[in-house]
């Protein structure tokens, strides 16, 4: 598990980032946890966020850990967001930033192993596929595939944190592969995109999280549009 952990006293980082490190221990995994003094760091050192979760405080300096939370959600609406902070009075906003947690400080280690078993086990439920290229078997997490372009003989693999894979395959045969069909659906006859990862559609282009712009053919615009709307009416639900 890879956590990044925004906190400006060092005393508090180092701490939570141990009993991270214990709770590893303790269940025969991994777990790696960057640590960084200020929202502004974590923004200028990570433009895409290669994160099984972010852990913040509120009351950092400069840019506050709520303003944050809303610029990783501006770019990544998926990634688990938790709020580890002495204010009481954030609880609200932690909500419309759809925080997974909002643990108090002093942090209980108790609460704490409960989010990471949490999040670990998300993580194992997420559908990944295997794509053999050239006597390699790749591992691909479906969760952070954002679309697959066709070019040539081959398909690339756009992943969030800025990935990609090139495999000698046809878009058919990989799309076979999806465990998550429902979420995947073609707006160009070269391009597939992950609709969890799309903000928003017109009837010439498909609009991503970090804003990635990609074509929507006449032919394909009515399915996008129509299967874009039952998924978020379903995620609503």
């Amino acid at each position: 598990m890879r956590i990044a952990y925004i906190e400006d006293e060092d005393a508090q980082a180092k701490l939570v980032r141990e009993m991270i490190k214990k709770w590893a221990y303790t269940k025969n995994t991994a777990a790696e946890v960057l640590l960084y003094e200020s929202a502004e760091e974590f923004l200028f050192k990570n433009e895409t966020f290669s994160f099984d979760a972010v852990f913040l405080d509120i009351g950092l300096k400069k840019m506050d850990g709520v303003k944050l939370a809303y610029a990783i959600r501006e770019k990544d609406k998926r990634i688990p967001v938790a709020f580890l902070t002495a204010d009481r009075d954030f609880a609200l906003e932690g909500y419309e930033v759809r925080a997974v947690r909002y643990l108090l400080k002093p942090i209980e280690e108790k609460k704490l192993s409960a989010l990471l078993d949490e999040l670990s086990a998300d993580k194992k439920e997420s559908s990944c596929m295997m794509i053999e290229e050239k006597g390699s078997i790749h591992r691909v997490e479906e969760d952070r595939l954002c679309y697959i372009e066709v070019t040539g003989h081959y398909s690339l693999l756009h992943f969030s944190d800025g990935g990609l894979l090139r495999v000698r395959e046809s878009m058919e045969n990989i799309f076979a592969k999806l465990h998550g069909k429902d979420r995947f659906v073609k707006c160009h006859r070269s391009y597939v995109v992950n609709l969890s990862w799309v903000e928003k559609i017109s009837r010439t282009c498909c609009i991503l999280s970090d804003k990635k712009e990609l074509p929507v053919s006449r032919n394909c615009w009515q399915e996008l549009n129509e299967r874009f709307i039952r998924y978020y009416m379903g995620e609503q639900k």
